[in-house]
Parts: C-alpha cells; structure tokens; sequence
C-alpha cells in the first residue's frame, strides 16, 4: 500500500469511509473536515492536506493545525509522517489514536530530529438521543453578527484556557463565516452568558464544537441547557447523530455531555513537536 494524496474531496470522503468501522465519532473528522471545504472552499495560499493509505488509514491538515489521524493504523501513521515530513517539517503536532501518534512520533523524530510531547488525550463522544436535564435561567438564540465582538472575546478565552494551537489571525477569518452560516449559538440570560457552535455539513450528523462558558458565569448549567437545546435542535432537522470531543481530564465537560446523552467512543492524543533542546 502506499499513501494517496486526495485533491477531488469527493474522492478522500469514500476513501476514507472504512475508517468509520473504528469508531464512527473519530471518523466524522475526515468527513466532516471535507464537506466543510465544499461548503467554504479554503483560500488558495491555505495549506490542505488530504490523504488515505488503504482502508487502514486516513489524515487531514490544514493551514497549521495539527494533522489528524484519528483511529489509523501505525502503519498508516508511519507512511503518512514519510508522506508529509518534506513538505512540513515544521508541523505542529499529530491527532489520533495513541499507537498510531506514537509510531508517526518515532518516524518524525528519525526524519526531522524533533521530539515530541504529550498536549492532551481527547476523548471523541457520540450522541442519538437527547436526555432530560435540568433547566437554566434564560434561553438560547441564534448568533448574528452584531455578536462577533463578543464571540472572538470568547473564542480567543476558550483557545488560551483549554490550550488550543490557533492564532487570532485564523479565528478571525473563520469566525464570521460560521456565524454568517448561523452555526452558533448562544444561551442569553440578561446578556450572552455561553456559546456552541457546530459543523452540520455532512447530511446524516454534525460536529459540535467549540462550546465555552465565561468563568464568571459557570455553575448555573448554561452549558448544559445550551448544548441540550442545540442537541435537541439538530437531531430535529433530521441529523442522526451527533459528536463532539472532551478533555478527558476534564471532569465537568464530561460529566456535562454524559448527562445530555453523548456516550464515549475512542480515545486519542494531541502530540505537540518541539525541537529538541539544545
């Protein structure tokens, strides 16, 4: 087998629909990722990276996000670090199932001589059904643009408290597309007190991130109101499913999307690369 760079995003959502056998939270990533670039095709300068090794592995990147793996093989891990190292040596980090992140680790040390470290294990959760939770003050609404204000504010807080790799550059590029295409949300209670956002390309599910309360507001469960009532909302517009990614040394989120329905599937790591130290 060898790695195959897709540039027909058609093509790279069937080649990597096997990969929905190992866990089908993990693999809405690829498909998600790839119907989000149809919707909004990305600017010529961005970097894309799409590619598949047999039925055994796929990978996404763009810009200068990490590349993601999800529940690939070491194998695939391997080819792909071979596939991607002369084109990035500088990558910021690998995504996916912990053999798979350790073996494209090992690879890209013997290639670009960069270590790497642990940044986060990651938790992927799917929902069907949307259990009863206890109500909040208040109600959610749609996010309009005279919002953007307050949500890059948030989203910027959101990215520096859970240690997101994103600069504000990006997120205001990305930012007001999603809200333009009415992909937040925001719970209101004398004022916007949280936020989720979602990815509702593919027709069958819908990724929802990010979701974030202000410190000062957490406690009352505008969390857990919001992404219920969002929940309740997409499953409602014919969505089947529905995914997300936790923290997994977050017990609050977890036990927040636990008592909404969401049930955990796979696990996987955030490798940051650094270069080593002198």
């Amino acid at each position: 087998m060898r790695v195959v760079r897709h540039f027909d995003l058609d093509a790279f959502i069937a080649a990597a629909a096997p990969m929905s056998l190992r866990g089908a939270a993990s693999a809405s990533s690829f498909q998600g990722s790839a119907y989000a670039m149809k919707q909004s095709p990305p600017p010529p300068e961005e970097r894309v990276y799409l590619a598949t090794f047999g039925e055994c592995g796929a990978a996404v990147q763009r810009d200068e996000s990490p590349l993601f793996m999800g529940q690939s093989d070491p194998e695939a891990a391997v080819a792909f670090a071979d596939d991607v190292a002369p084109d990035w040596p500088k990558l910021q980090g690998v995504v996916g199932a912990l053999p798979a992140c350790e073996a494209f680790a090992r690879r890209w040390r013997e290639i670009t001589g960069r270590e790497h470290s642990i940044r986060v294990q990651l938790r992927q959760h799917m929902l069907t059904a949307v259990a009863p939770v206890p109500a909040a003050s208040g109600a959610p609404r749609v996010a309009e643009e005279a919002d953007l204000g307050w949500l890059l504010d948030g989203q910027l807080a959101f990215v520096e408290e859970v240690g997101i790799p994103d600069s504000i550059e990006r997120i205001r590029r990305w930012l007001p597309k999603r809200v333009a295409g009415g992909a937040f949300r925001i719970w209101e209670d004398g004022g916007p007190m949280a936020f989720a956002g979602f990815n509702d390309a593919p027709p069958e599910f819908a990724r929802i991130a990010p979701v974030y309360t202000l410190p000062r507001h957490r406690g009352r469960g505008y969390a857990t109101a919001l992404v219920a009532a969002l929940s309740r909302e997409l499953l409602g517009r014919g969505k089947q499913r529905l995914f997300l990614a936790t923290d997994v040394s977050n017990p609050t989120s977890n036990a927040i999307y636990a008592r909404i329905g969401f049930v955990a599937e796979t696990d996987e790591y955030h490798f940051d690369f650094v270069d080593p130290v002198a």
